[in-house]
C-alpha cells in the first residue's frame, strides 16, 4: 500500500472516530438553539424589560436571538446541513427585500431605514423558529409556553384597567412593551385563545389542562379590558373556527358557548357601548378617522402603485395625500394590514406579504389531519382570528404574525401529514448524514436541532 493510501486510511479512521463527538456537539448546540427560540417566543408576551426595568441592561431578547441564530449556524456547520426555508420564505424575502431597499425611494428615509431593519429582524426570527422547532415534541412545548406566557399580559391588562392604571383614552386597558397599544394587545391575546383551548381539550398532563382552563377566562378579561372592536371580532372568529375545525366538536362547542357566556357576563357597559359603534360607524369619530386613513392609502396607491412611499413612511406621507381638512391635523396609521403594506411598499411588498400569509394558512389547514392535527387546527384558528384583527388595526411590524406563521410551517414540515396506522411509529423522512470511507451513515432525525 502506498504512503498516500495509508494516510487516507488513517484520516478516514480519525474522521470516523470524531463523528460521534461532532454528533454529540451538534445535538447539544441544537438543543440550545431550540431553547433560545422557545424562550424568545414566550418573552414576546412577558416583556420582562418593561415589567422588571432592572433586566433592561441585560438585553434578554437580543441575547436569546443571538443564541438561537448562532446555535443554528453552528449546528448546520457541524452537520453540513442547510437551513430549511421553503417557498413561503421566498415570498417573505420579497417583502423583506422591498422594505430594506425602500429608503432609496422613501418620502421619509430615516423611518424607512428603521422599519426595514425591523422587518429584517422579523425575517431572521421566522427562519430561526422554523429551523429550531424540528420535532413534534419541540413544537408542542413551544406552543404551550407561548400560550401560557399570554396569561401574564391578559391578567396585567385586566389589572391595569380595573385599577385605572396606564389607561388609553381614559377607559381602555393595556399591557407593557409591544402590547402597550390596546389594539395590538387585544390581537395578541386573541391569537393565544385557541391555543389554550386546544391545551384544555387534548393536554397530555392534568396540570397543563388546569393552567390552560384557568388561562382562557384571564385572556377573555384582558381582551374585554382593551375595549378593542377589532379584538372582539377577531375573538369571535378565532373561537368559532376552532370549534368548527376541532375533532372533539362537542367539547369544543361547549367551551365556545362558555367563552361567549363569560364575555356577556364580564363585559362592562363601556365595552358594549364601544362595540355598538361598529353598526353606527357614520356617527363614530374614531371610525371616520380610520376611513380617512384608508382613503389616504388609496391615494398613495394611485400615485405610487408599485413601491409605495417607503417602509414605515405612511404617517410622513399623510400631509401630502390627506384631504385639506385633514392635512394639518391629527395623522393616523392605516388601521388595516393590507392597506398599510400597500401604502408603504406598494403592490410588490403586498404581493410578498399576501403569499406568505396564504402559505401559512394553507400549511396549518393542510396539517389538520397529520400527526400534529390538534396543534395545526388551533394554530389555524389563531391565525384566522389574528388576521381578522389585522383588518381593523394593521401592524405589519408585529412579532406575533411571524410566530403564528412559523408554528403553521413547523406543523406541516416537521411532522407527518398523514396519520400512520395503529402500532406503526411515525417517522420524518430526512436526508442521511454520510461519512467518508466505511463509516456508517447517521440519521439526521437524531440530530435535529
Amino acid at each position: 500500500m502506498s504512503t498516500v493510501s495509508q494516510v487516507d486510511a488513517i484520516q478516514t479512521r480519525i474522521d470516523a472516530g470524531m463523528q460521534p463527538i461532532r454528533n454529540w456537539q451538534a445535538r447539544r448546540i441544537g438543543q440550545i438553539a431550540c431553547a433560545a427560540a422557545t424562550l424568545f417566543l414566550a418573552q414576546l408576551y412577558l416583556s420582562p424589560a418593561q415589567w422588571f426595568p432592572e433586566t433592561e441592561p441585560l438585553h434578554l431578547a437580543l441575547v436569546l436571538s443571538i443564541a438561537a441564530l448562532g446555535g443554528l449556524l453552528a449546528f448546520r456547520m457541524l452537520t453540513n446541513r442547510p437551513l430549511w426555508l421553503g417557498w413561503r420564505s421566498l415570498a417573505l424575502g420579497i417583502y423583506c427585500t422591498t422594505a430594506v431597499l425602500s429608503p432609496i425611494w422613501s418620502v421619509d428615509p430615516p423611518s424607512s431605514i428603521h422599519g426595514g431593519l425591523e422587518i429584517a429582524k422579523h425575517f431572521l426570527f421566522f427562519v430561526a423558529v422554523i429551523n429550531a422547532l424540528t420535532t413534534p415534541k419541540r413544537i408542542r412545548v413551544a406552543i404551550m409556553l407561548y400560550a401560557f406566557a399570554a396569561i401574564v399580559p391578559g391578567w396585567g391588562t385586566f389589572w391595569n384597567w380595573w385599577h385605572d392604571e396606564l389607561l388609553v383614552e381614559g377607559f381602555r386597558g393595556r399591557w407593557l412593551g409591544v402590547l402597550a397599544d390596546p389594539n395590538h394587545d387585544a390581537m395578541a391575546l386573541v391569537a393565544a385563545v385557541p391555543l389554550l383551548l386546544y391545551l384544555v381539550t387534548v393536554g397530555d398532563r392534568y396540570w397543563k389542562r388546569i393552567v390552560a382552563l384557568a388561562g382562557v377566562p384571564v385572556l377573555l378579561m384582558g381582551i374585554i379590558a382593551t375595549h378593542s372592536r377589532g379584538g372582539s371580532l377577531g375573538l369571535a372568529a378565532a373561537v368559532v373556527v376552532w370549534a368548527l375545525t376541532s375533532k372533539r366538536k362537542l367539547i369544543a362547542g361547549t367551551l365556545a358557548v362558555l367563552a361567549a357566556a363569560g364575555v356577556f357576563l364580564w363585559a362592562p357597559a363601556s365595552f358594549w357601548a364601544r362595540n355598538e359603534t361598529i353598526a353606527s360607524y357614520e356617527e363614530d369619530l374614531s371610525v371616520q378617522d380610520r376611513l380617512m386613513a384608508w382613503q389616504v392609502a388609496e391615494r398613495i396607491f394611485k400615485e405610487r402603485p408599485l413601491l409605495g412611499v417607503g417602509e414605515s413612511a405612511f404617517l410622513a406621507a399623510w400631509t401630502h395625500y390627506a384631504p385639506i381638512e385633514y392635512g394639518d391635523g391629527q395623522r393616523y396609521v392605516a388601521h388595516n394590514l393590507q392597506l398599510e403594506v400597500l401604502g408603504d411598499l406598494g403592490v410588490v411588498g403586498l404581493l410578498g406579504m399576501l403569499v406568505f400569509l396564504g402559505c401559512s394558512l394553507w400549511s396549518a389547514f393542510r396539517a389538520r389531519n397529520g400527526e400534529m392535527a390538534n396543534e395545526a387546527r388551533a394554530v389555524f384558528a389563531a391565525l384566522v382570528g389574528y388576521l381578522v384583527c389585522q383588518q381593523f388595526s394593521g401592524y405589519a411590524l408585529s412579532w406575533f404574525t411571524y410566530a403564528l406563521c412559523a408554528f403553521a410551517a413547523c406543523c406541516e414540515h416537521w411532522a407527518p401529514l398523514r396519520r400512520v396506522s395503529e402500532g406503526q411509529p411515525a417517522t420524518i423522512p430526512m436526508a442521511p448524514l454520510t461519512q467518508s470511507g466505511n463509516a456508517a451513515s447517521t440519521s439526521l432525525g437524531a440530530l435535529s436541532p
